[in-house]
């Protein structure tokens, strides 16, 4: 008899949360994961004055190359950690007249050669980079570039 009761009371257990009259919500399976998608899918191929056609990619390229977000990138830039893009778009009014500079382009060699230093220095899978230990990277990666960009 007692096991009637007790079958009785949780009988709709499984329909409403304990204590409410409000019904549960069936069990959603979670979104599928999203496609990864290759820092390199959006190109711009732009001609250097000195003829020479380059392929150049945004910020959002390199910080995506680098497993990072975008502000971090910029972050980096700002403390010098990361040397200024090179090459920018044209910069442009905004509304209310004043300047907007154009996005920050990379060369492929660019980001590249950021990948790989950062893969030697062991930084692509830290979720945080203290840069006071890791200052020959920021050296390094500004040589690199300089380097590339006088070829």
């Amino acid at each position: 008899m007692s096991d009637d009761l007790i079958d009785n009371m949780f009988s709709n257990l499984e329909e409403f949360y304990p204590g409410s009259r409000h019904k549960r919500r069936e069990a959603t399976s979670p979104p599928p994961p999203k496609a990864e998608v290759a820092w390199d899918s959006k190109v711009y191929k732009k001609t250097l004055p000195s003829g020479k056609d380059v392929e150049l990619f945004t910020i959002g390229a390199l910080a995506d190359a680098l497993g990072r977000p975008i502000i971090t990138v910029r972050h980096w830039t700002k403390e010098g950690h990361i040397p200024p893009s090179p090459y920018r778009l044209p910069t442009t009014k905004n509304k209310n007249g004043d300047d907007h500079k154009g996005r920050r382009l990379y060369t492929r060699s660019m980001i590249e050669a950021a990948i790989q230093i950062f893969t030697e220095a062991g930084l692509m899978d830290n979720t945080r980079i203290d840069w006071v230990h890791h200052r020959l990277v920021a050296v390094k990666l500004n040589e690199t570039w300089q380097k590339l960009r006088n070829e």
